[in-house]
């Protein structure tokens, strides 16, 4: 007879069994992938200015059947400052994923009042049909169910790095100094106060990265200038210390994907796409600024990213673009591939909030 599951938050002793589970649940679409974050699958919530609460469920025979996870931050909703959350990393065997699932919305009212926390985000593959009915659809019988109100669309997109490419746009755009530090922090500071769940650079997040994400660098933030000064930034991340994409199979019309990008790939001498049981090498865009919205800033930046990971045998670099983004046209004649998601603001029961603003967020597609 099976056991009787009840989540619990995790100690250090289950790392090895958040590991496991990461890699037994894979992310299922013609592209089936699993995060891997080894050696410790808690660096990648150390290296933030967060609470990380991960909670685990165990059948009582040493191994894991379901997690979840909540990051606690101080952030702006509202343009006030507040204390935000993060949801990610749910991750739920089949076979036991009801048992786990039934204990969510009590667990999730514990979390919020440990944590004087009652605002959170996430994101949900649109794909996923299992999961937007699970979390977002609402049952009479399930009284205490968070609440999800969309909050908008969005892709992550990937630029794929094929040929070689020199920048085409005549903006300058040159690696950042410790002189620019104040300005870039001027920069993101004002524009996430205007965000749903911005970041708090105002508090020192962007010295944070610096210290404490590995391979964030200046060397590695792009700064777009004109006559005015700084009007974009980015810095490319390669987030492989803690936390990779490993590739279990191509399925459906990726298979002739595969099979005609490697072929060009033989001929051309880019980087082949992995095999099943290899790993993507990536990178990311991170806190992306772009004055006004503008895509031929955006294209700027886009081009010396692609000039800087190309050689260095990187298969793509990754950013979010929200629907009807107006930096969209900056993305022409790149190879590109984009995997859709839904941004929910998540609130519990008893605040059931339907009214977020609108725009962007402080969401960030490297983190999660």
């Amino acid at each position: 007879m099976t056991s009787e599951v009840i989540p619990r938050l995790t100690t250090p002793a289950d790392n090895q069994g958040c590991l496991d589970l990461f890699s037994a649940v894979p992310m299922r679409g013609e592209l089936v992938l699993s995060t891997q974050r080894e050696p410790d699958f808690f660096s990648l919530y150390a290296m933030q200015r967060v609470e990380p609460f991960t909670y685990v469920g165990d059948d009582g025979e040493g191994g894991l059947v379901g997690m979840a996870t909540a990051l606690i931050r101080e952030g702006w909703l509202d343009g006030a400052p507040a204390r935000v959350g993060y949801l990610g990393d749910l991750r739920i065997r089949f076979d036991r994923g009801r048992t786990f699932a039934k204990f969510f919305g009590d667990f999730f009212d514990v979390l919020c009042e440990r944590t004087a926390c009652t605002a959170y985000y996430t994101a949900i593959l649109t794909s996923n049909r299992a999961a937007m009915n699970a979390l977002t659809k609402r049952k009479a019988k399930r009284v205490n169910q968070p609440y999800y109100q969309r909050l908008h669309a969005f892709d992550a997109v990937s630029v794929q790095l094929t040929r070689r490419r020199s920048p085409s746009s005549s903006m300058k755009v040159r690696s950042a100094t410790t002189a620019d530090v104040p300005r870039i922090v001027e920069l993101l500071a004002t524009e996430h106060r205007q965000r749903a769940f911005g970041y708090r650079f105002d508090q020192g997040e962007f010295e944070h990265r610096l210290a404490r994400w590995p391979g964030f660098t200046l060397e590695n933030t792009l700064l777009a200038e004109d006559a005015s000064g700084v009007i974009g930034v980015t810095t490319l991340w390669n987030p492989s210390p803690v936390k990779r994409y490993r590739v279990h199979a191509y399925e459906g019309s990726m298979k002739w994907v595969k099979r005609g990008f490697n072929l060009a790939a033989s001929i051309a001498r880019w980087p082949k796409l992995p095999e099943p049981g290899g790993e993507f090498r990536y990178a990311y865009l991170t806190n992306v600024f772009v004055k006004g919205q503008s895509p031929e800033t955006f294209r700027a930046l886009l081009e010396h990213a692609y000039a800087r990971l190309q050689p260095q045998a990187f298969h793509f670099f990754t950013f979010e673009l929200d629907e009807n983004d107006p930096l969209a046209p900056a993305l022409k004649g790149f190879r590109v591939q984009k995997l859709g998601f839904t941004l929910f603001g998540v609130t519990p029961a008893k605040v059931g909030r339907t009214e977020w603003q609108s725009g962007r967020t402080g969401f960030e597609i490297s983190l999660a």
